[in-house]
């Protein structure tokens, strides 16, 4: 007779910390098969997924329209059996999603682009990431496929000029490495407990219903809100009753808010608010809540796009092993940040 069913396995990663780890040694272990649906990749990824390729595993990478990196990772993947794509590429329609598929039974999913900046190797400044990979899941799998193959069918070549383009450096925020860097986590979720939510809008009611029903604590990181947009009051709203119901409720940006967003933060004395100091810790890049025994870990910046049109993902671990070890990561930056 056999044992019971096997749990899903869920990876829980930091960034700058482990998660360029964990993503790197994901796709160098994978064996038939890399879907990636990412907004931005950089050369030192797009360097092993052609090196995947190479090997034969089938690669699928589905990119933002917009050039910059991009624009070298495909010229990097010519030639080689690595298929590019690309989706979106203006306002309001973005492909700002972070979701791979690999080997048809891990999906990982986070809050950063497979660059160096976001996801460099164990020891290097990076952006703070949240990410999380669950392997054996096959609803989890299912719904992620479904995704990556009807975006892959709207998607077009990439545009001829990207293979002569030279790709144009952006200023990037001032990044650090937090200390101390923390391993990754791996335990055993019921795929019960395990909820992925595909779109802006999908994971604006997701966040929506689960600060909604929190009663503990609601501790929320994201780089930026623009307390203007609709989508993004509502949630604000959302806190502040969980506040009124006693929960704790703290709300941890990456980067100085823009002043008007920063004059109606300090209008809600009941939120309590800090900025990441990239001199103590990093820049935040990640998009993340715990609501009680729950963690959400997704790519939507509290945006109009970002909670409306984007193409988006955020993946639901109900698991109060999970939220603990969020959260304590959150307190940690908390504590070496400063007053809004």
């Amino acid at each position: 007779m056999g044992g019971p069913p096997r749990l899903p396995r869920c990876v829980l990663a930091l960034g700058p910390d482990a998660a360029g780890s964990v993503l790197a040694d994901l796709i160098a272990a994978a064996t038939a098969r890399i879907d990636a649906a990412v907004y931005e990749v950089g050369p030192s990824y797009a360097a092993l997924l052609g090196r995947a390729a190479r090997r034969g595993v089938a690669v699928r990478l589905l990119l933002d329209a917009h050039a910059g990196a991009n624009t070298t990772s495909v010229r990097l993947l010519q030639g080689i059996d690595a298929h590019c794509r690309v989706i979106g590429g203006h306002p309001g329609v973005e492909a700002h999603w972070k979701l791979l598929l690999v080997d048809g039974a891990t999906v990982a999913l986070g809050s950063g682009n497979l660059i160096h900046r976001d996801a460099p190797a164990p020891g290097l400044p990076g952006t703070r990431e949240w990410w999380a990979t669950v392997s054996d899941a096959s609803a989890l799998v299912a719904a992620a496929r479904h995704a990556l193959d009807a975006a892959w069918r709207e998607a077009a070549e990439p545009p001829l000029a990207w293979r002569r383009a030279v790709a144009v450096a952006f200023a990037a925020p001032p990044v650090g490495v937090p200390r101390p860097e923390v391993p990754p986590l791996s335990l055993e979720v019921p795929e019960a407990s395990l909820r992925l939510c595909v779109g802006g809008a999908a994971v604006a009611a997701e966040l929506a219903a689960r600060i909604g029903t929190a009663r503990d604590r609601v501790l929320v990181t994201v780089p930026y809100v623009h307390t203007h947009v609709a989508a993004v009051a509502s949630l604000l709203d959302a806190l502040q009753a969980a506040r009124a119901r006693g929960a704790e409720v703290r709300l941890l940006l990456g980067t100085v808010p823009e002043p008007r967003d920063a004059e109606a933060l300090r209008s809600v004395p009941t939120i309590e608010v800090r900025v990441m100091d990239p001199l103590r810790c990093t820049t935040g890049h990640a998009k993340g809540l715990v609501a009680d025994g729950a963690a959400v870990v997704g790519s939507a910046n509290w945006s109009g796009t970002g909670l409306g049109s984007n193409r988006e993902a955020a993946l639901t671990v109900d698991d109060p092993h999970a939220a603990d070890w969020f959260a304590a990561a959150l307190d940690r930056d908390w504590q070496v940040s400063r007053p809004l």
